[in-house]
């Protein structure tokens, strides 16, 4: 009895198979780490806006005497390392690189607001933190009423911290409210 003879074409079958074998297995690990990626970027910029929550709270817990530039200085030296803050000196541009601090004093009697911090948020950041990150750490906002015709800016959110202590944030415009990216921050003290 005579073996039956395989054509060439069946010869090459195992390593043909062997070979898109190899090359799906590579391509899933790819994936995998594209997907890894992804979850890592997503954690870090949820992790940087919990910090970010963290620092204005913070802020906001300051008493009156300490909302001032020797106050934040000391404030930010507990968050070195984790969160980009720069105190404005006068001169600085908006870099979209650092949380930009500025904090002020009115010493008139007559105003309601004692002292404030502005807080400018960059970029990277604004990216990922909403008004909703806001009103789930801090409480409802109430939002103002125009006095004047209609502005190409939105007005900015109030949120009352507590008795002593609100929040306005100032959001990009034609967004829907709670899915609006906060630009900017600023905590007042009234007493």
């Amino acid at each position: 009895m005579e073996k039956m003879r395989l054509p060439s074409c069946f010869k090459l079958l195992p390593a043909i198979t062997g070979a898109l074998i190899l090359i799906c297995c590579l391509s899933c690990n790819e994936d995998r780490t594209k997907n890894k990626n992804v979850l890592l970027a997503n954690k870090k910029s949820e992790s940087t806006t919990r910090l970010f929550l963290n620092y204005t709270d913070s802020v906001t817990k300051l008493p009156l005497a300490k909302l001032n530039e020797a106050g934040i200085i000391s404030l930010n030296r507990k968050f070195t390392g984790k969160l980009p803050l720069a105190i404005y000196n006068g001169e600085q541009q908006h870099n979209n690189q650092n949380v930009i601090v500025q904090p002020y004093q009115n010493n008139g009697t007559e105003n309601m607001v004692k002292a404030g911090v502005i807080l400018l948020v960059p970029k990277f950041l604004t990216d990922s933190l909403l008004i909703d990150d806001f009103t789930h750490h801090f409480g409802n906002i109430e939002e103002e009423k125009q006095t004047i015709g209609t502005t190409e800016q939105p007005l900015p959110v109030k949120i009352n911290v507590d008795a002593n202590t609100a929040m306005k944030l100032t959001f990009n415009p034609g967004e829907k409210l709670e899915l609006a990216h906060v630009i900017m921050v600023e905590v007042l003290k009234y007493k």
